[in-house]
């Protein structure tokens, strides 16, 4: 039983192209790295708009003493009273208050002119939130064609170590043959060498394919957020089946809305006219309106609780040509954001018209792998009846067998390829991958 369980313990995670894409998109550190990213831009976007609403403050003091204050009144300082004298006839001391003193004010502020700045600060706000939301799609378009890479890259080192194996069996038949050719005279050593050399040959590619095999794993691991060193496993997709292209224009007319390159350089251009709006209202007078309450616990002659309101306004009169030069520097950087949106959609319209190229080839390369996989086949079973009828020997059986691996293992890549470059050209029109 102990023996069973660990056997099911290291039994690889078999997993589809479809799975392993959902689970990079769970798991995978850079993509949620990303995701906070985001929520974090989302979180100061609101800090801002909360600058369109009043403020309401409070303030408290206390102070405490070890004397009340008072009004010192001298000897004779109200003057002589007949029949008394001096007025009053002693010092006096009139107490003001207590020894200690309680003060709160508060005030609740709205801005009025600020609003022109601030609406532009806003504006500036959500465009950080646009690029950091196409930073995310174009982090999940990456994510997801890595997956893809990892994947192709699982099925591929598989193949080659299934076509690495037969190889092996093929030579090593072919050396016995050549042995047993030496003893009886009819071969060289020379020819046995050679047998040698190519068993020797195919364990070297076994052992490059399982070296491969081991990486691949490692990274594809990593890619859908599992412990590096997890076993995996991964299924064949299904052969490729006759699609529908759209026209090159389709997929243009949807980059130009869709591709997280143009969003972000759309955004950028946002964001400097908001900073050009921004310089602008630095020209308005600052006007707010007020409101407040104090109340104090010992002060004479001053109410305990009063109410005041108001408005309260700042302006610039001088300042050395601050604000017009920051005005130029705003302007200048929403003209260079301008020419980078033109640039980035030039570079995305020709990304999307070469990956659209490169689509097509691909699934003609396809087909032909497909065309050659079949005439292997057909080798193969020539070769297997002509070893049955005594014909041919069991070498060449086994070499058309490791032929035939070969070509499936070249169907395998062309299908990648032609999938890769699928997956490129919905990465360049801004589509999420399925």
């Amino acid at each position: 039983m102990p023996y069973a369980s660990r056997a099911q313990e290291s039994a690889p995670r078999v997993l589809t192209l479809e799975q392993a894409i959902g689970m990079a998109q769970e798991r995978n550190a850079g993509l949620l790295a990303v995701r906070q990213r985001v929520e974090e831009a989302e979180r100061r976007n609101r800090v801002v708009f909360s600058n369109y609403l009043p403020r309401l403050a409070t303030q408290a003091a206390y102070l405490g003493s070890d004397n009340a204050s008072g009004i010192l009144v001298p000897v004779g300082a109200l003057g002589n009273v007949p029949g008394v004298g001096p007025f009053p006839p002693v010092a006096s001391n009139i107490p003001q208050g207590g020894a200690n003193i309680f003060f709160a004010l508060t005030t609740l502020q709205q801005p009025v002119t600020q609003f022109f700045a601030i609406r532009e600060g806003y504006g500036v706000s959500r465009a950080d939130v646009s690029i950091s939301r196409a930073e995310l799609r174009r982090t999940e378009q990456a994510v997801a064609i890595g997956v893809l890479k990892g994947y192709g890259g699982m099925l591929i080192a598989t193949k080659r170590r299934e076509v690495a194996r037969a190889r092996i069996a093929t030579a090593t038949l072919r050396t016995t043959t050549q042995a047993a050719a030496v003893q009886s005279g009819l071969a060289t050593t020379v020819a046995s060498t050679e047998a040698r050399v190519r068993v020797l040959q195919a364990r070297q590619e076994l052992l490059e394919a399982e070296n491969e095999y081991t990486d691949i794993s490692y990274a594809f691991a990593d890619a859908i957020g599992l412990p590096g060193g997890t076993p995996l496993a991964v299924t064949p997709p299904p052969p490729l089946a006759a699609e529908r292209l759209d026209s090159v224009d389709v997929y243009v007319t949807a980059a130009m809305r869709s591709s997280p390159d143009v969003q972000e350089a759309e955004a950028l251009v946002t964001k400097a006219t908001h900073g050009v709006g921004y310089a602008k209202a630095s020209f308005i007078p600052e006007i707010a309106l007020f409101g407040g309450h104090i109340y104090q616990s010992s002060l004479p002659f001053f109410p305990k609780n009063t109410i005041m309101f108001g408005a309260i306004g700042s302006v610039t009169l001088l300042d050395f040509g601050a604000r017009k030069n920051t005005l130029a520097e705003r302007n200048a950087q929403l003209n260079a954001a301008n020419r980078n949106l033109e640039r980035v959609r030039g570079k995305v319209r020709g990304e999307v018209e070469a990956a659209h190229r490169k689509l097509a080839r691909a699934f003609e390369m396809a087909e032909l792998a497909r065309e050659a996989l079949g005439l292997r086949t057909e080798a193969l079973r020539l070769r297997v009846a002509s070893t049955n009828a005594g014909l041919g020997i069991p070498a060449d059986q086994s070499e058309a067998t490791g032929d035939q691996l070969e070509a499936d293992l070249n169907v395998i890549r062309a299908e990648l390829g032609y999938r890769l470059a699928r997956a490129e050209l919905e990465q360049a029109a801004g589509r999420l991958l399925p």
